[in-house]
């Protein structure tokens, strides 16, 4: 669960060619459209002691749960898929970080933001769900992370002995469309690049920012468990509250640019969907 678009021009040609596939259009029930909003609240960057409000977006088109382009997954599609083992691969973008994001970042300067490459592995076991995400940095960066974890969706008439299946999701009784608890486990890895960028400190910067020089190397970066509530209003409108906690681990961690190890989050949203 990652709760935070991609290259348009990429996505609107794409979209574009979907469209103009014969007998695409006119097929409406293959097609699912998601709108909504929320509130964010969270550390001003990785390693930040300092928190900030923020919106956050809820937009999303899917056609036949195989293309997808929204503003959390960026524009993907389902490459395979046999019920238990899922492909996907995707282009999603990474904002960076901007030096004046806070007053703890002056003298580093900007990371740039890129559009990312993504490629994820799934499989489910029971009511859990192993998985493996890559991303590599196509500009910025240029780094390389892997993201490896399992999550889980348990609807709330299993926690409350009033559902008929096992817990996992996936069944066709009202549990599998009412509210359900999301939660998640992961832990994330990152290349010589990446580190670098974020959390190292070389000899301009030291001199510009007062912090002692740095050189982070590549290693696992962070940990991290997630926690969601989401609750069906009616068939259109749902509502979302989450919490992601994150500790930044190694290198990461000891840099100079890490006032905090915890990296927090939290939020709630509202979306329509037809």
């Amino acid at each position: 669960m990652n709760y935070m678009v991609c290259r348009k021009g990429v996505a609107a040609g794409l979209l574009m060619a979907i469209v103009a596939l014969p007998g695409i259009a006119s097929a409406a029930d293959d097609w699912e459209f998601v709108i909504g909003g929320g509130l964010g609240y969270g550390s001003k960057y990785e390693g930040s002691d300092e928190m900030e409000a923020m919106f956050l977006p809820v937009a999303g088109i899917t056609w036949k749960d195989t293309v997808y382009l929204s503003t959390e997954d960026g524009l993907g599609a389902v490459v395979y898929d046999d019920n238990n083992f899922t492909v996907n691969v995707s282009f999603n973008y990474d904002w960076g970080r901007d030096e004046s994001d806070s007053s703890d970042l002056n003298g580093l300067g900007d990371v740039d933001g890129a559009a990312t490459a993504n490629l994820s592995l799934e499989y489910d076991i029971g009511p859990v769900t192993p998985f493996i995400e890559l991303t590599r940095h196509l500009g910025g960066t240029n780094g390389l992370e892997a993201s490896f974890g399992v999550d889980t969706m348990i609807p709330l008439s299993a926690l409350t002995g009033q559902g008929s299946g096992s817990g996992a999701m996936g069944s066709d009784d009202e549990g599998a469309n009412g509210p359900a608890f999301l939660a998640g486990l992961s832990s994330t890895w990152s290349d010589d690049k990446y580190m670098k960028n974020y959390f190292g400190v070389n000899s301009t910067q030291s001199a510009r920012s007062g912090l002692q020089q740095y050189t982070a190397k590549s290693g696992l970066k962070s940990v991290t468990a997630e926690l969601a509530f989401l609750y069906p209003v009616n068939e259109n409108w749902e509502v979302m509250t989450m919490i992601e906690s994150s500790r930044l681990i190694g290198d990461a961690a000891d840099s100079p640019i890490s006032k905090d190890d915890g990296v927090v989050f939290g939020g709630l949203t509202v979306s329509y969907k037809f």
